[in-house]
């Protein structure tokens, strides 16, 4: 016979997402129509891909507070490149090679100098809040047309969109290096131990490098897709919105902040969370003062819930 219990602590992102879909869907039937449906795929795309990189950070025993505005700035990076060549080519390996440098400077302050992660991508955070406004002057504009924005905006296959899949291509290769590679070990055995790792032949350096420059480059490509479906860049962008959902994401997904443990799919099951309280608040027109209140206290109440319930298991554990 089953243990419902146990069935709802190790899965209880999945029933609740599950009842909050039901309830906005009497509240509001349009909730589940399909064009509903797909307009959340669409919206959750660059928040899903900065929760797939901080998931691998967190897992990891750090944090990066850079990302959201590393997206804005990635994705002015991409802007200006456009305007000047009319092309997008040089514009993607620019995104590509600015983001990997970014991770790989985070990750040398944080591994070689031994600086705390907080405090290092708090900097950056601000760093690149500032090289946005120096590059593309606030209240100015570029606009971005032609096939490739309009393909990955608002391109469909199957029903899907192509940003949507993109997405889940990549978290469908992080699934398999997490779970079937020594490399997802070695990211979880940094998270519970350094030590331990260090004493295990780990390159715990080369470790924390690895996962800032895949945190970025999940970053640049979120500047990519966000840029590609607003369909222009300009600096002021609310970066920090994103990071902040990502990071709810993927702790809502079960994801202990404090590093080593975590699942690719309890990821997916918070992006999808976080996803449907944002549409849904928009859907029913809540002003934007209790916005943020509502989506607030929906989450804290999610995440007070799964530390509950790891206390729980911890304690069965012993």
């Amino acid at each position: 016979m089953p243990d419902f219990g146990r069935l709802f602590r190790e899965h209880n992102i999945v029933f609740v997402t599950i009842a909050l879909c039901l309830i906005f869907y009497m509240i509001s039937p349009r909730f589940l129509s399909l064009d509903n449906m797909s307009a959340i795929s669409r919206q959750i795309v660059p928040i899903g891909l900065i929760a797939l990189g901080q998931f691998f950070v967190v897992v990891s025993g750090n944090i990066d507070l850079s990302m959201g505005m590393g997206a804005v700035l990635f994705s002015i990076v991409l802007g200006v490149f456009f305007g000047m060549t009319g092309g997008v080519g040089l514009g993607i390996v620019a995104v590509i090679a600015t983001s990997l440098a970014m991770g790989l400077f985070n990750g040398v302050l944080i591994a070689k100098l031994k600086l705390p992660a907080f405090i290092v991508t708090l900097g950056m955070l601000f760093m690149a809040t500032g090289l946005s406004g120096l590059i593309i002057p606030r209240g100015q504009q570029i606009f971005l047309i032609g096939d490739f924005f309009r393909f990955i905006g608002a391109g469909k296959f199957l029903g899907f969109y192509w940003s949507f899949l993109f997405m889940m291509a990549l978290y469908g290769l992080a699934y398999v290096v997490y779970n079937h590679t020594r490399w997802g070990g070695y990211v979880i055995a940094l998270g519970n131990s350094e030590e331990n790792a260090k004493l295990a032949g780990i390159n715990t350096d080369a470790m924390k490098i690895g996962v800032f420059m895949f945190s970025a480059l999940c970053s640049g490509f979120a500047g990519i897709m966000l840029s590609a479906r607003m369909g222009f860049v300009q600096p002021g962008l609310d970066g920090n919105g994103l990071l902040l959902d990502g990071i709810a994401a993927i702790i809502i997904g079960g994801t202990l902040i404090l590093g080593g443990r975590g699942t690719i799919g309890g990821a997916l099951w918070g992006l999808l969370f976080i996803g449907i309280i944002n549409n849904s608040l928009n859907l029913l027109n809540v002003e934007d003062v209790w916005h943020q209140v509502f989506k607030g206290a929906v989450i804290l109440f999610a995440l007070g819930a799964n530390w509950l319930l790891w206390q729980s298991r911890q304690a069965e554990a012993h």
